[in-house]
């Protein structure tokens, strides 16, 4: 080997030796300096977040239609890299999306991934823009809460917001139950490792106590009234005082709980829970079953009527200024007396008086399971709030709010031997193929059975001898009117009021009672000849839908069961 060989030999047994070096510095540097890094990005890699998200509870009614579901709507996006057709897709895309053609032919340029065509767009926009014969337009659908009964039951159902969060009425109070709960877990890209599903909870089904067809028929004689007596607003509730359950609610106006984005928040909140009014004359029944239930009058009980009484200062008048003379209890509520209704309250005095009032719930949520129920207004003795005078005027319904829920919750106690059940609107709820029932649930017993008869006989003399619109042929209704004035800031407007009638049918076996409430009726003043009418003409049609026979028919089958027995 001569010389030049041997350099040769050197330089490839250094190159060998110096490149063995690099490679196992670089091996050591990767191995030992660099290992957690590559080891922390090796995982990154090769695992990814799964998420499977539940799809949100159906509403139903009673029969099994469909409230509230689940659908979609669509955002529209492009890939301007992919996009060769620019001028015509921009032209064929502004009147579909309503958009100016150059703005969108700006974005089909941009020098950017991706862009953002539209927000949210309903079926017939995609379907549209997937009908053009362009490549790079992107379409992805964005889960959306449908109603399909549109304004039907708005109050009620509430809405969901584009993050699936409720926002009022069911929505709202069953948000858990409603949106179910999400799952997630972490898991292997290798397809050597097994996959386990991940599995979200799904949304719980409601089935509420609410038939489609009852609520239609409410909400269409409630907008017949407003527009027959000029009145603004309204409400009507109709209940089964019997176990609690709402049978329809319906507040005038209404929204479309698809759109509540574009709805006056104002409109969102339900008024027959969270509204708070003076109830007047209604009350008097429930300022009278107190009386009774302590022992302090009889129906026979007279007192004397000079047409005034004077409690704490102020002077109560009868709403028709009368002076009436020596009266007895049904006189007094036939003519709906306030100087009556005081000087029975006096009787009782305060003590009695306000116990019996927290006894009926006065002054608290009725706990229905519906969003933001407000809890009325009741000032008690020893309040800084109170005074003498309101003894007087709570007693005929003043100086006292309440809601509609809980108005006709009171008097409900009155139709039912004395017992108050908390109202609900749903009646099962359906989750994981198990059914959970709504029990009945009694709030309090106010009063005794016999002392809610003696109301009921005298609540129907009330609808047979006063001047109370509110007759039907065939069935006999108790009942009674409300004519409240509207206070602002501090006086009583003279020229508004709010007129309502709360009545059950039928009266000696109430399978419904029925609360209308008409605010600021234009055509009468009084509750008589407004929200008693009204009620008059809905209580025909309930009557047929809920199947309840008149009066001479279920005398005829409960002489025929007592014969067969």
């Amino acid at each position: 080997m001569n010389n030049s060989q041997q350099r040769r030999l050197w330089i490839v047994v250094i190159g060998i030796h110096f490149a063995a070096v690099v490679i196992i510095g670089r091996l050591v540097a990767f191995q030992i300096i660099q290992g957690p890094y590559w080891k922390a990005l090796g995982d990154s890699i090769g695992w990814v977040n799964v998420v499977a998200r539940p799809d949100r509870g159906i509403i139903y009614d009673r029969n099994g239609t469909i409230l509230a579901g689940n659908g979609a709507d669509y955002q529209i996006g492009a890939s301007p890299s992919l996009i060769v057709e620019a001028d015509e897709m921009a032209t064929a895309l502004a009147p579909i999306l309503q958009r100016p053609r150059n703005d969108i032919w700006e974005d089909l340029t941009a020098d950017v991934p991706f862009v953002l065509l539209s927000g949210r767009v309903p079926a017939d926009i995609a379907e549209a823009v997937r009908a053009l014969p362009y490549d790079g337009l992107q379409i992805d659908p964005l889960p959306r809460r449908i109603y399909p009964q549109g304004d039907l039951l708005c109050h009620v159902l509430g809405y969901t917001d584009f993050d699936n969060i409720g926002g009022a009425g069911l929505e709202g109070y069953y948000q858990s139950e409603l949106a179910g709960e999400a799952a997630s877990d972490v898991r292997s890209i290798s397809p050597l490792t097994p996959q386990d599903s991940v599995i979200a909870r799904e949304g719980a089904d409601l089935v509420l106590t609410i038939d489609r067809s009852i609520q239609y028929t409410v909400e269409e004689h409630l907008r017949q009234a407003l527009i027959e007596y000029g009145a603004q607003t309204g409400t009507i509730i109709v209940m089964n005082p019997r176990t609690g359950a709402i049978l329809a609610m319906a507040s005038y106006p209404c929204y479309m709980p698809y759109e509540f984005y574009r709805t006056d928040e104002a409109l969102l909140v339900n008024p027959a829970i969270s509204k708070q009014y003076e109830p007047g004359s209604v009350i008097k029944l429930v300022t009278m079953a107190a009386a009774l239930d302590s022992g302090t009058v009889t129906p026979q009980t007279t007192y004397y009527d000079a047409g005034l009484l004077e409690v704490g200062g102020h002077i109560t008048y009868n709403w028709d200024r009368s002076a009436n003379g020596t009266t007895d209890m049904q006189t007094l509520l036939t003519r709906s007396l306030n100087v009556g209704t005081a000087t029975v309250a006096t009787w009782m005095g305060a003590e009695t008086y306000y116990n019996y009032m927290e006894r009926f719930n006065f002054g608290r949520p009725t706990g229905i399971d519906l969003m933001s129920e407000a809890g009325g207004t009741l000032h008690l003795p020893g309040s800084e709030y109170w005074t003498e005078s309101f003894l007087a005027t709570n007693s005929y319904g003043q100086g006292i709010a309440v809601t509609p829920l809980q108005m006709i919750t009171a008097i409900a106690s009155l139709a039912n031997d004395g017992y108050l059940m908390k109202p609900y609107v749903v009646e099962e709820i359906h989750r994981d193929d198990q059914v959970y029932r709504h029990e009945p649930t009694i709030i309090s017993r106010p009063v005794s059975p016999e002392t809610a008869h003696m109301i009921n006989a005298m609540a129907i003399n009330v609808v047979q001898d006063g001047v109370i619109m509110a007759h039907m042929d065939g069935y006999t209704i108790a009942g009674k009117t409300g004519t409240a004035q509207i206070p602002e800031n501090g006086v009583y407007l003279s020229d508004a009021t709010i007129g309502s009638f709360i009545g059950w049918i039928p009266a000696d076996d109430p399978e419904i009672i029925v609360m209308v409430k008409l605010d600021r009726p234009t055509t009468e003043p009084w509750g008589s000849l407004t929200a008693a009418p009204a009620f008059a003409s809905l209580a025909k049609e309930l009557v047929v839908m809920l199947n309840i026979p008149p009066d001479a028919i279920r005398l005829q089958a409960d002489v025929a069961e007592a014969r067969g027995n």
